[in-house]
């Protein structure tokens, strides 16, 4: 169970949840593209650029912290933002970002509440 007094605890439940799902929606990826995406893997960037917009747009944590947290420029954290946010647009990868968004929160509240029950439907790709 999450210690709800330690922010650096929580930052990293909320981090390890969004890169999870995030792995899930981008099934041919490995968690460690995700987390730092070789160069020239747009996929694996556009993974990247996800998990940031889902840390500060559906978990409210704020950018400045995303930035410490993860060690990225300002610049990179909004170009990440901006990216997702125009992608948003088109209806396929919104529906496909609702996706992710809902596995995310599950994966979150599962880390709070333990001994719930994690659905079988749940997708996060292999490991």
């Amino acid at each position: 169970m999450l210690n709800l007094h330690d922010q650096h605890e929580i930052l990293n439940a909320v981090f390890f949840a969004c890169v999870s799902a995030t792995r899930g929606g981008f099934p041919h990826l490995s968690v460690d593209a995700v987390i730092e995406p070789p160069h020239d893997w747009f996929d694996a960037a556009l993974a990247r650029q996800v998990v940031l917009h889902l840390m500060i747009t559906e978990f409210n944590i704020p950018k400045r912290r995303v930035v410490e947290m993860q060690e990225r420029s300002r610049e990179a954290v909004n170009r990440a933002l901006s990216t997702v946010n125009e992608r948003l647009e088109c209806a396929v990868f919104a529906a496909h970002y609702g996706q992710i968004a809902e596995t995310a929160d599950m994966l979150f509240k599962f880390q709070l509440e333990p001994d719930l029950t994690c659905p079988a439907s749940l997708n996060l790709g292999a490991a």
